[in-house]
């Protein structure tokens, strides 16, 4: 297998320009609209769809989402919105888009718990962004050859979409990514008419030769002058997000909230300044307190007024009696313990004199 056939097992690839061109050649777009691409990579092919119709008179928004974090940042500057986010978490309103460009990777969904199995990105990304097509809207639809034999895959296509055509690359690239594309508009309405033709066509692709054989390169139908329309829709998604929240997100509010400030405030190291007096004089509660946090031990001033200072809080029970005579004429003598502190302060002055404040 060649180098880019390894690169596409390995489940991204974007698409040629070649390809890209060809795609642009056989659009009719009708107006303006939200074109979207689920599985963007770098953004490179919506973006190379879109330029050419995106005209005064027409506006073409384009929105996609990428796992990858590096490739979103690309499809940033080249989309008119684009969310580094799993499409399984996105929110996306539904029946609005004109055109769904789909090339999901080439891999498994992740598989549960209690899965027995776990389905293919072909069929579920298939399965999941058709909501988001207006009816009447265009799909197109990139996967290798042999998937589009996949039954399921195949009963969606024959049901879900008319004025359909199924095109390979063209041999340029197809040998290389053996890659086709199915695109159709979307049918309208609840009940929908099953192309069996179609299906029959489709679950022969696993064959080489069959594809070979039957499926017409893209530069043919350009020769040909066939085209497809892209309906006229609105310029704008109402909803575009990711139910996943990112910590980015998050941090400008903790750093700016007060309950984080006041953290802050409360884990700086504190520091004593000497001046002044105290608006009321210090009981010795309170002056236990200042002993008990630090306040007033260590290493205070600099140089000329650099002083030691050592705290000490002395606690002492005195016991007192109280009698109590009752009205019988006994006697209760009631014994109490009170806790009296008192505090020394000693300060060891830059002579080496000691002071004794308390």
């Amino acid at each position: 297998m060649s180098h880019v056939g390894n690169k596409i097992r390995a489940g991204f690839f974007a698409t040629p320009d070649r390809q890209g061109e060809y795609l642009t050649n056989i659009l009719e777009v009708e107006g303006s609209g939200v074109w979207l691409d689920p599985t963007c990579g770098e953004g490179e092919i919506l973006h190379q769809l879109s330029s050419r119709f995106n005209l005064e008179d027409c506006s073409i928004s384009t929105y996609g989402v990428e796992l990858d974090k590096a490739r979103a940042e690309k499809a940033k500057q080249l989309l008119s919105h684009c969310l580094n986010a799993p499409i399984e978490s996105m929110v996306i309103q539904n029946d609005a888009v004109s055109l769904l460009y789909l090339n999901p990777p080439y891999d498994f969904t992740m598989k549960g718990m209690d899965d027995e199995s776990a389905d293919r990105k072909e069929w579920t990304e298939l399965a999941r962004n058709t909501r988001y097509l207006k009816e009447k809207g265009l799909i197109i639809y990139v996967i290798p050859s042999y998937r589009f034999a996949d039954k399921r895959i195949a009963r969606f296509l024959a049901t879900h979409f008319y004025n359909v055509g199924m095109m390979r690359f063209s041999d340029e690239d197809y040998e290389d990514f053996r890659q086709c594309i199915f695109i159709g508009n979307k049918k309208s309405g609840k009940h929908k008419e099953f192309n069996q033709k179609l299906f029959d066509f489709l679950v022969n692709m696993e064959s080489d030769e069959f594809v070979f054989s039957k499926v017409t390169p893209i530069d043919k139908f350009v020769t040909a002058g066939k085209k497809w329309s892209v309906p006229p829709g609105i310029e704008e998604l109402r909803t575009f997000y990711t139910k996943l929240a990112h910590k980015s997100d998050f941090s400008e509010g903790i750093r700016n909230s007060k309950g984080f400030q006041a953290f802050m405030n409360r884990s700086k190291p504190r520091q004593l300044e000497i001046g002044g007096d105290p608006i009321l004089p210090l009981n010795v509660g309170q002056l236990a307190l200042l002993l008990a946090s630090g306040a007033v031990n260590g290493e205070i001033g600099e140089g000329e007024n650099y002083h030691l200072v050592q705290g000490l809080e002395l606690v002492k029970k005195i016991p007192s009696e109280e009698k109590k005579t009752h009205d019988n004429g006994s006697v209760t003598t009631i014994t109490k313990i009170k806790t009296k502190r008192e505090v020394s302060v000693k300060v060891i002055c830059p002579t080496g004199r000691i002071l004794k404040l308390v």
